[in-house]
Formats: structure tokens, C-alpha cells, sequence
């Protein structure tokens, strides 16, 4: 039966697989292999899923006496953007008393289905179901296909003992962001249906790897440190171990997000369970820490930064040696020094161990921030830097005006310009250093009309950096590879 709810046990990431195109809508798709994990490091590495997925492997050892009463799984295709899932699993079955007569000891099924399809999902299986008998006694080799494209999904096994073969169609459209092979992970996860005597080997999978105009950096933890109440005056005693405990103890993760020449539109963290005695748990929350002058050398129960409340999502549950992944979508939306804490509710049952930079620098904690790279207003400013991205009088190039407006995005208003921001009354020009308040913009008509040009208008002469009206240009796209604009950007966040 369809299992809904997969849980985030093997979100992973680390290998950064994949060299997306940039920005041409007719670019191809381009077909990328790789091994399982690396196929599982990609989809979490980019956010994605694919919908266009081929699996080879060879397939030794496979005994129904082992999983006698319950079944086995071959291979497992699912997908985890949702929270009910989707999944495709080859199910071999077991032997039973009394026998199952739908479903013989050495058969096959494919079954397959979608949670995520907003009430109209269904449970789909390949034809045949049950398949002829393909494992007797664990003497059986086989070569495996199994695949899963948008119309349809099935597979077949080349074996010693004859060919078998299953095909159905893809009524809802899976795709596909993780695999296992040899074993079924279900929602709270847990692992079921093992083949202990089974193994599989050269593994590939091809997929469809679409361009996309989306950019990415990969941000190292600068600093990380674990802070209980089993040690309120003194720092964490491991500095290799990111303990999350349900009794509070947190772990504390410092970044330096460099300055973003573009819109930032998503960011990912990822963190390695580790492989200490009873590393494997439940995870954590992740927040948001808004004080980022913590120090790992010094911080403590009773110094530790608090964090806002909301949580940006769940890091786990995670077995030992496990790499996890969470998207925190835009909560970290520009450059600067960011802090996050990862926290265990006491409603938690198991307490997870991380690995911190000290411990295994490979797999410590990281972001991936996603960026595109757009001038919506067509001023030469890419969105992001660009503090008003509808405004092509505005951008960290142009000059200040006195309008009541930060034209050149440095965080002031009118800065050179009067207190009044637009000169006085009578003459609105500049406030001199006498306190003549004469300026450029000259003297003031009897009746105390205001100028032309004066607060709130743009392009007059006021005095203050005057410039002229530009015209608009159109929105565009900017194809950029580098971090390297020459151009003042927003403020950091501090």
C-alpha cells in the first residue's frame, strides 16, 4: 500500500552537482548521471526535483525467506517537497502463512502515488501486478531498470533466470527528488523491509537538469558552538559536537553572507549528523538569532543570543552520518552577518549530534543562497542593490536630490541638503554657513509659493547634487557570473 509522508531523513547536500545554464529561455535540457548519492546531492543541492528519471543498478542476493511475512523494496524513487510525499517503490514480497495468493513469495509489484495533489491524488501500479515469480532463493542476479518520466513509470530486470518487465502510466505527474535502494523509508523514519542479505552496485542515474537563470554561493559556517544548561558559566565542553537536546541545548551556527550583486530569492542550510553514540534524532527547529556579536570561544548557557520565536522549519529527524537540508526561503535576504539556532522543543523525543567545523570540516554547516541577477527598472542597478527596483531614478549610482527620497541607496535622506531638507522658505535654496539660506535655487516669489523643484519634485535645480530628469528604461535580465559590481551596496545587516 502507498505509504504518504516521507519525512526528511535523507534531504541531503554537499557536492554541488549540477552547472546550471543562465537565463536562455530556449536553452536544452541537459541529461547529468551520476551515482544515487550524487544524484540525491543534487536535487537538495538545487531545491528541485526531476521529472525525468532513469535508475540502473545490479542486483544480487535478493531471498524471500529473509523478509518471510512482509515485503522487500528493490529501489524507492519519492519525492519530499510536500509534506505527505510522493512515492515509486519495486516491492518484492516475502513468503506467507497462509499464502498470498494475489502476491506470491518472489513477485514483483510497482506501486506508486502522489499525496501532494491537492485531493484528487490516486495509487498507481505497473502492469503486471503481481509479476511472475523472479526470486527464489537469493541465487537470482539481475540487472535493474527503473525509471519515472512524466507520462508514465515503470521497469525491468534482466536476470539469469529471464526478463520481467512492468509498465504504467504517471496519471499525477511524480517527480522525483531522492532515492534509496534496498530498503523503505517511511514517514516517522524509520527503515522497514530491509534485504540484509541483498546488495546493490553500479548504480547510475540519468536525469533532466533544466537551465535556469537562477545563481548560486555556497556560504561556510564561520563560527558554530553549542550552548546548555548543563553548563550555564562555561562554553559547550566539545567543540566538535553541535548537541540539540530537548533539554534546550541548542546549537548556534555564525555566517558572513558576502554582499549580493542580485535579488536574493532563496537560501538552503545544511548540516552532517554526526557519527558519535546516539548522534541519530529528531533535529531541530531552525531560527532566526537577530544578536550576531556571540563568540564560539566564549559564549555560554547564561550569555547565549535569544532567537525569534517563529521557526523558519525543521533540520531532520537524521540518522548517524546523515547530511540534512532545509529551505529557509527568504528569511536571510541580503548580505551581511547572519546567526541561526538550532533548537530541540521538548516535545522532541531524541536528541540530534551535528557535526561542527572543528569536527569534521567537510561536513560542516553551510548555506546556499539562490539569486537572480535582474534590472526590473532598467537603471543599470541589478534588484537587490538597487534599493527601489521600480524607480530608475534610484540606484546606488545616481546622485542625491533633496525630494525626501534615498536616491543613491546609502540608507540617508537628502544628506547635504538643508535641515528642512529643501531650503527656506523665502528662498528655497541651501542653508550656507551664515545662515543666509541663499543658494542655487534662488529667491522665493512674493507670495511664498513654493519653487519648482522643491521637495518631492525630481529633476529641478535645488541646489543639492542637481541633475536632470533620465528616462526609463526598460526592464532586463543581467546574465552576471561574478560577485564584482563597483557599486555601493545596501546596508549590511549587522
Amino acid at each position: 500500500m502507498f505509504r504518504g509522508g516521507l519525512g526528511g531523513k535523507i534531504a541531503c547536500a554537499g557536492l554541488g552537482l549540477l552547472g546550471w545554464g543562465l537565463g536562455a529561455a530556449t536553452a536544452r535540457a541537459e541529461t547529468v548521471c551520476g551515482t544515487v548519492a550524487e544524484f540525491n546531492t543534487a536535487m537538495a543541492e538545487a531545491g528541485t526535483s526531476a521529472s525525468d528519471v532513469t535508475l540502473t543498478f545490479d542486483l544480487v542476493g535478493v531471498n524471500p525467506a529473509d523478509f518471510a511475512g512482509g515485503k522487500g523494496s528493490l529501489a524507492q524513487m519519492r519525492n519530499s517537497s510536500c509534506a505527505a510525499g510522493q512515492d515509486a517503490v519495486i516491492k518484492v514480497y516475502g513468503p506467507e502463512d497462509p499464502p498470498n495468493v494475489a502476491h506470491p513469495s518472489g513477485t514483483l509489484k510497482m506501486e506508486y502515488g502522489n499525496a501532494c495533489c491537492g485531493g484528487t491524488c490516486g495509487e498507481n501500479w505497473a502492469d503486471p501486478n503481481a509479476s511472475a515469480v523472479v526470486f527464489v532463493d537469493g541465487s537470482e542476479t539481475c540487472a535493474v531498470t527503473m525509471w519515472m518520466r512524466p507520462t508514465e513509470a515503470g521497469y525491468t530486470l534482466a536476470c539469469n533466470v529471464g526478463q520481467f518487465d512492468g509498465l504504467g502510466m504517471n496519471p499525477e505527474g511524480n517527480t522525483v527528488d531522492a532515492i534509496s535502494l534496498l530498503e523503505y523509508i517511511t514517514a516517522d523514519g524509520g527503515t522497514i523491509w530491509g534485504l540484509a542479505n541483498a546488495t546493490a552496485s553500479n548504480d547510475q542515474v540519468c536525469w533532466e537538469a533544466v537551465p535556469s537563470d537562477m545563481m548560486t554561493v555556497t556560504v561556510p559556517v564561520i563560527e558554530d558552538v553549542a550552548a546548555g544548561p548543563g553548563w550555564p558559566d562555561t562554553v559547550f565542553p566539545d567543540p566538535t559536537d553541535l548537541a540539540v537536546e530537548a533539554d534546550g541545548t541548542t546549537a548556534y551556527l555564525k555566517f558572513e553572507v558576502p554582499a549580493i550583486e542580485g535579488k536574493i530569492t532563496g537560501a538552503r542550510l545544511s548540516m552532517h549528523v554526526s557519527t558519535a553514540p546516539s548522534s541519530d534524532g529528531d533535529g531541530g527547529e531552525v531560527h532566526l538569532v537577530a544578536d550576531s556579536t556571540w563568540s564560539e570561544s566564549t559564549m555560554t548557557w547564561n550569555t547565549r543570543p535569544t532567537f525569534e520565536p517563529a521557526s523558519l522549519g525543521r533540520i531532520g529527524p537524521g540518522a548517524a552520518d546523515t547530511p540534512l537540508s532545509i529551505e529557509l526561503g527568504t528569511a536571510i535576504d541580503q548580505g551581511g552577518t547572519w546567526s541561526l539556532a538550532v533548537f530541540s522543543p521538548p516535545t522532541d523525543g531524541n536528541g540530534t549530534h551535528f557535526w561542527s567545523k572543528e569536527g569534521n570540516a567537510a561536513a560542516a554547516a553551510s548555506l546556499r543562497i539562490e539569486y537572480v541577477v535582474v534590472d526590473g527598472d532598467g537603471d543599470g542597478t541589478p534588484d537587490g542593490p538597487d534599493c527601489d527596483d521600480a524607480d530608475a531614478d534610484v540606484s546606488p549610482d545616481a546622485s542625491e536630490s533633496c525630494n525626501g527620497v534615498d536616491d543613491d541607496c546609502d540608507g540617508m535622506i537628502d544628506e547635504g541638503c538643508g535641515a528642512d531638507g529643501g531650503g527656506s522658505s523665502g528662498g528655497g535654496g541651501l542653508d550656507t554657513d551664515d545662515g543666509s539660506g541663499s543658494g542655487s535655487g534662488g529667491a522665493g516669489s512674493d507670495d511664498g509659493a513654493p519653487l519648482p523643484g522643491g521637495p518631492g519634485l525630481r529633476g529641478a535645480q535645488t541646489g543639492c547634487a542637481c541633475r536632470s530628469e533620465g528616462g526609463r528604461g526598460l526592464g532586463a535580465v543581467w546574465v552576471i557570473g561574478v560577485l564584482g559590481w563597483r557599486r555601493r551596496a545596501k546596508a549590511r545587516r549587522a
